[in-house]
């Protein structure tokens, strides 16, 4: 029985697995044409089981080999040809069955005479793939080793190395921009995220194979809360299966609320640690784009944006910085948010419970509750919002605290950045079993205000609800406001929030 794998690379045999059809055919095809080329994508994405297809879908043909800088902890030239040798001929023994005795160079030119030897003794030509390539520091090395490839590429048919695949994290442009002519940056291709329909692929294997059905919603969530990221696509179908509902025969909401809920709050993931690791790199740019979204524009060209995106923390969303997985965004967003715990006690006395804000049929009052917030506000804001930026989360993390210090207590729950109706809504919340859309915006213009309205309408369409709750912090404003409006037989309710306070307000 195969399994969901959460550590790559994938071995077909014993993990599901998700066939990559167009990248396969145009990596074939820059083989086939004699192309050198290099491949990138962040960590966790399959890159590696990606790299391991083309070897088994090219090595009765030609003899593809496989290697790996990543430990090529080298200081002279000679140990260099030594480890690359023997790494070359491990491969060879390793894939092909190959036991193969070469020449070890003497001088890094003497790597097209390695390459002739392999042929002549296999009666193949080569494809030479060598991952992790940035790992390898020594720039001497490397750009000698570069210029021999070059060399190499002038003549490959007499050498007979058809294809050199280097494989990396990020874009190889900075190393390869003296010495590679062969590696055009027209024929670079990147490994993307799974499609939608790849991640459903992925759990329809797992449904064929062993009867256990995934609730349709509970696709989507996955799809949404992984963003199509392979690793954790697999670690949060593994979760469910395996922790979640094992034994059962349909995996719920229910369940995927549990997972969603530890993978936040309680799993250590290492897709994620690697996430959280680089963006504390990179604070003031990643609390930019987390909480002042549509602001920063994508430039790769721009070191700190390059080295985020490299590393899988952001992506480009209509020409902007994005963190695109939102399982991304809301463990940055828990880790990144402004340190305000200790308006705990402001925000609820002994005497404030959520019992007033239920009504008779369970559901939430919400704009009874956003009443108490306002009170809070009003007694706080100046402390609170006086001086702050707010790309630096204060206001909607301060709505979220509030919001989730009373609903969490009735066993509902607040959730930041959230899928929904083919967007993201600022705040969620789930409250015996009915959702609340809540969208958060800062001192729009008139223009944005009427946008806003309208997506938060599609939302709430989109959804089958019949209201939403739009909140504008507004610096310009005289005083807090209330609005209604009704879009056909939908309900919009506007709260404004002041946010210029000139001193601690002494309204109780």
């Amino acid at each position: 029985m195969r399994r969901f794998c959460t550590s790559g690379p994938v071995d077909r045999k014993t993990c599901y697995y998700v066939e990559r059809p167009e990248l396969m055919e145009e990596a074939i095809d820059h083989i086939e044409n004699w192309r050198y080329f290099t491949v990138s994508a962040p960590r966790q994405t399959g890159k590696t089981t990606f790299l391991n297809d083309i070897v088994e879908k090219t090595k009765d043909k030609y003899l593809p080999i496989f290697i790996s800088f990543e430990s090529y902890d080298i200081e002279n030239k000679q140990q260099f040809l030594k480890v690359f040798t023997e790494d070359i001929i491990e491969d060879i023994n390793y894939r092909h069955n190959i036991d193969l005795e070469l020449k070890i160079p003497t001088i890094t030119d003497e790597i097209k005479d390695l390459i002739k030897e392999i042929h002549m003794k296999t009666g193949k030509e080569i494809i030479l793939m060598i991952d992790e390539f940035e790992r390898f520091k020594n720039s001497k090395i490397i750009n000698d080793f570069l210029h021999a490839i070059r060399s190499i590429y002038h003549k490959k048919e007499l050498h007979r190395l058809r294809s050199v695949i280097l494989i990396s994290v990020g874009y190889l442009s900075g190393i390869l921009e003296d010495n590679a002519s062969p590696f055009n940056i027209a024929e670079h291709m990147e490994v993307p995220y799974f499609t939608k329909e790849q991640v459903y692929d992925l759990l329809i294997q797992h449904e064929k194979e062993t009867g256990q059905i995934f609730e349709e919603e509970v696709k989507e969530l996955i799809w949404h809360n992984g963003g199509g990221q392979p690793g954790l696509t697999n670690a949060l179908a593994y979760d469910l299966v395996v922790k979640k509902a094992k034994n059962e025969k349909i995996v719920t909401k229910s369940h995927f609320d549990k997972t969603l809920y530890d993978f936040l709050k309680k799993y250590i993931n290492k897709n994620i640690e690697n996430v959280i690791s680089k963006a504390k790199n990179e604070k003031d740019l990643i609390m930019q784009i987390l909480f002042e979204p549509d602001k920063i524009e994508f430039d790769i060209s721009d070191e700190r944006i390059k080295y985020l995106y490299l590393n899988g923390v952001i992506d480009e969303c209509n020409g902007y910085c994005c963190v695109k997985v939102p399982l991304y965004y809301k463990k940055l967003y828990n880790h990144f948010k402004p340190q305000v715990n200790g308006e705990k006690t402001y925000m609820a006395t002994i005497k404030d419970t959520i019992r007033p804000y239920i009504k008779d049929d369970g559901s939430l009052d919400l704009n009874k509750l956003l009443k108490r917030y306002i009170k809070y506000i009003k007694q706080r804001g100046a402390v609170m919002f006086k001086g702050r930026n707010y790309y630096e989360g204060v206001y909607q993390y301060n709505l979220d605290q509030f919001l989730s210090l009373y609903i969490e207590a009735a066993e509902g729950k607040v959730y930041p950045e959230t899928q929904v109706g083919g967007g993201r809504i600022d705040l969620l919340i789930n409250f015996n079993n009915k959702e609340y859309l809540i969208e958060v915006k800062v001192d729009i213009t008139g223009n944005e205000y009427e946008k806003a309205k309208k997506q938060l309408i599609e939302y709430i369409k989109r959804n089958d609800l019949n209201e939403g709750w739009l909140i504008v912090y507004s610096s310009s404003i005289e005083d807090f406001e209330y609005i209604l409006e009704k879009y056909e037989d939908k309900k919009l309710h506007i709260w404004f929030i002041k946010t210029n306070f000139e001193s601690p307000s002494k309204v109780q």
